[in-house]
């Protein structure tokens, strides 16, 4: 065994270290764990790096690498990775007494390899911005977008509203407005696996719940809603928001209008005490990057729900200065360049909830 180590999938009997290391490094409990294996369930795979210490086999790396979705290309674009199915890779840790070993590099690398051996792409999402140097050179790009910051429920904003109302939305409902809001910019439409984590982390009680897919209900990340005479127009008249469908505490899938025009879609959770989070923020216009309305709203779910704050991810503008590259992708640059041109004006890319 070269340098005495192996890489291996997680098997049945490693959970008891593989939840020590993740809490050790992460923070997170075995039942965070149960939870993501209930989302993803067959769609994911724990990969592990197991030193041989005289002939003790040791846990010293792992990294978790999911089904995120489908790379989403504008119409009229022509690429060969436009609609390629993303494997992400998410929670990459090394216990703290083995750094130093170049184990974080080579169970990224394993794991790319392993994703684009079955012609997918590889993704993931730097918890750091000088992290974005580490996977450089393991063949990752920048390539997705946000803006994220915080608004204070007492700060001055540049939009007003009249009878701000929020509504309560079905993963899946929420799905169809975000695939609709985002169709002309390149972006991951969301995977089941992936729409149930978002949903669970929330709203706790829809964990594992979203709906399946089946011949007889709504793809998740399917079809949008109609834009027709006869549904309610998205950037018109929106659907009656009833009492029993508010939001007052602001956390959810939210659809968020102003009386009857609907403004946004935004993923909530309570944060920290006194803050809420908006995880995703998609205004209906500026393909789900309107800046200045974003914050607004952001502002105004903060003033509902009582907090002092809300913290907020949305797409980024063409030529925006303050966006932060949140998702690096496993693509050569002129396939990146294909999809994507920053020097024509055109919208981001857009990852959508970050995995770290």
């Amino acid at each position: 065994m070269k340098n005495n180590y192996i890489i291996r999938p997680r098997e049945a009997s490693d959970l008891e270290d593989f939840v020590s290391l993740r809490r050790r490094v992460f923070g997170d409990d075995a039942e965070f764990i149960e939870f993501f294996d209930a989302c993803f369930r067959d769609d994911y795979l724990d990969f592990l790096i197991i030193e041989d210490q005289d002939d003790n086999e040791v846990l010293q790396a792992s990294l978790t690498q999911f089904d995120m979705g489908k790379l989403v290309v504008p119409e009229g674009k022509v690429s060969d990775i436009a609609g390629k199915s993303i494997e992400m890779s998410y929670a990459i840790c090394t216990d703290p007494a083995a750094r130093g070993k170049g184990y974080g590099s080579h169970i990224t690398v394993y794991a790319r390899e392993i994703a684009e051996s079955s012609r997918k792409l590889s993704m993931l999402s730097p918890a750091e911005p000088s992290l974005i140097k580490f996977y450089e050179p393991l063949e990752y790009k920048k390539f997705m977008y946000a803006e994220q910051g915080s608004v204070l429920a007492s700060e001055h904003v540049d939009f007003e509203f009249s009878h701000l109302q929020t509504k309560v939305l079905t993963p899946q409902e929420y799905n169809n407005y975000r695939e609709t809001i985002l169709a002309n910019r390149v972006h991951i439409k969301l995977s089941e696996g992936a729409l149930r984590f978002a949903a669970g982390l929330v709203t706790p009680a829809t964990a594992g719940s979203a709906p399946s897919n089946n011949a007889e209900s709504a793809d998740l990340a399917g079809s949008a809603p109609a834009l027709d005479a006869g549904s309610a127009d998205l950037a018109g008249s929106a659907p009656a928001l009833d009492s029993e469908l508010e939001a007052p505490d602001c956390s959810g899938f939210l659809l968020i209008s102003d009386g009857a025009e609907p403004l946004a879609i935004a993923a909530c959770e309570a944060a920290e005490a006194g803050s809420l989070a908006a995880a995703e923020l998609l205004t209906f216009s500026e393909d789900g990057g309107h800046k200045e309305l974003g914050i607004a709203i952001a502002k105004a779910l903060a003033t509902r729900c009582g907090a002092m704050r809300c913290d907020y991810m949305m797409p980024s503008r063409s030529g925006s200065e303050t966006s932060a590259a949140l998702g690096m992708i496993s693509a050569s640059y002129e396939e990146l360049a294909e999809v994507y041109s920053a020097a024509t004006g055109e919208c981001p890319p857009y990852m959508g909830f970050t995995f770290g």
